[in-house]
């Protein structure tokens, strides 16, 4: 797997650290930074605490190629 550079983006965009975003999606640091990274894919459940916590859908996880459209965050 390759890095998550649109989650990294994303997270950036929102000045938000890894331990904030874990923390707020009830994750554990760790785990999160491996989401990002590419070594672990999130379960449904996590991907949806995720993309709540920076505002995405959470189906882009899931999608083989994740195009820069459906990467923008949700109006808020």
């Amino acid at each position: 797997m390759k890095q998550r550079k649109w989650l990294i983006e994303l997270r950036k965009s929102g000045k938000m650290t890894q331990l904030q975003v874990a923390n707020e999606s009830g994750i554990e640091r760790a785990y999160y930074t491996q989401i990002e990274n590419g070594l672990r894919n999130p379960s449904v459940n996590v991907a949806k605490k995720i993309s709540n916590t920076l505002g995405f859908d959470w189906a882009i996880f899931f999608e083989d190629e994740c195009s820069e459209k459906r990467q923008k965050p949700k109006p808020i």
